[in-house]
């Protein structure tokens, strides 16, 4: 039985590696340049892979605008590695008008927006070199729009590439993001005025709803939780996954390190075996944020030596973070949720 199992995975797997050789790889775009990560060595270039339908292409790693750079008090270091990013190659990043925490907590009004003013302080000189993606966690077409307006002005921005409707969550509301008060009303009005330019949803804790979401609209892009556990429970990769290659979707994969949680127990599995699981996907790009620029340098490291994995080596990895699928898989409601918010978290 565990050989059919284990056949059928395989086929599977085999299938969507398929579909990341079809997306192929873009040269790098405009102004961005080969860059090395330490002033010295060898230039390092980060691969490219179409965003979707959108027209656009991304670095199939990016940053997720959290770590460091949501984190109060911390705007010298947030900027430092927002820059550093830049400056390697990275030309996606990924925001929220939630982010924001004190070190010890995301809770309190007076934090958000917190990364998006950090990244604001880069994009007011560099914003022509990136793809900029922030987020509205409020469902009504009023606190959306209010986002919107106090996203721009944080991020020092006349027009956001992708706005996306945050967190989608098990018992959500479809039928209320779609009414006249819902934030859909809020997106569809914002891309007819040349506010945004594409339109996306993101979520980690359940791929039901979003798949109903991508089933009523066509989105832009869906940002989505992409892990070697994603397998042992209610899985993206199987239940959503297939439905945005197929729309042509520009498609972010997120909980690449699970919040660091793949270096606990001894080490689960190295960074290395994570991001190239997720790379290795027909996703478009992966976002991870940042505590220090020494991960920064390291994770783009990876990104630019990528060779995708075969079936079996994605299937070995799987088998690795199996016993610890919980553990790793907090954002499912499977475990607590980590009480440090720091490190590669998104």
């Amino acid at each position: 039985m565990k050989l059919r199992i284990d056949s059928t995975r395989r086929e599977f797997l085999r299938k969507l590696i398929a579909g990341t050789s079809a997306m192929g790889m873009a040269p790098l775009l405009g102004s961005l340049q080969s860059c090395s990560t330490t002033g010295s060595g060898p230039a390092l270039t980060i691969p490219q892979r179409a965003f979707g339908a959108t027209g656009e292409s991304v670095g199939i790693y990016s940053l997720g605008a959290q770590a460091t750079v949501e984190q109060v008090g911390m705007k010298e270091q947030a900027i430092a590695i927002v820059n550093k990013c830049i400056d390697l190659g990275i030309n996606y990043i990924d925001t929220s008008a939630w982010y924001g925490q004190d070190g010890n907590s995301s809770e309190g009004d007076h934090l958000r927006g917190t990364s998006e003013r950090h990244v604001g302080e880069v994009m007011k000189t560099r914003r022509k070199e990136v793809f900029l993606a922030t987020k509205t966690h409020d469902r009504s077409y009023d606190g959306a729009m209010r986002h919107l307006e106090s996203s721009l002005i944080n991020l020092q921005t006349d027009v956001i590439d992708l706005w996306q409707i945050h967190n989608i969550a098990a018992n959500e509301d479809i039928d209320h993001i779609f009414s006249d008060e819902g934030c859909m009303k809020a997106l569809l009005k914002a891309k007819d005025e040349g506010v945004v330019r594409f339109l996306g949803i993101t979520g980690h804790a359940d791929p039901d709803p979003m798949k109903e979401l991508v089933d009523r609209y066509d989105f832009d892009a869906v940002l989505m939780a992409l892990n070697a556990a994603d397998k042992h429970h209610n899985p993206y990769i199987e239940k959503l996954l297939p439905t945005a290659v197929e729309k042509n979707m520009g498609i972010i994969g997120m909980k690449i390190p699970a919040r660091d949680r793949i270096f606990s127990h001894g080490g689960i599995i190295s960074m290395k075996e994570a991001m190239s699981y997720t790379m290795t996907l027909p996703i478009s790009t992966i976002i991870v944020g940042i505590d220090k620029i020494a991960e920064l340098e390291e994770n783009v490291q990876i990104a630019s030596e990528f060779e995708p994995l075969t079936a079996d080596e994605m299937l070995a990895i799987e088998d690795k973070v199996k016993p610890h699928y919980e553990h790793l898989m907090f954002y499912k409601g499977l475990s607590e949720w980590p009480e440090e918010w720091s490190g590669n978290n998104i």
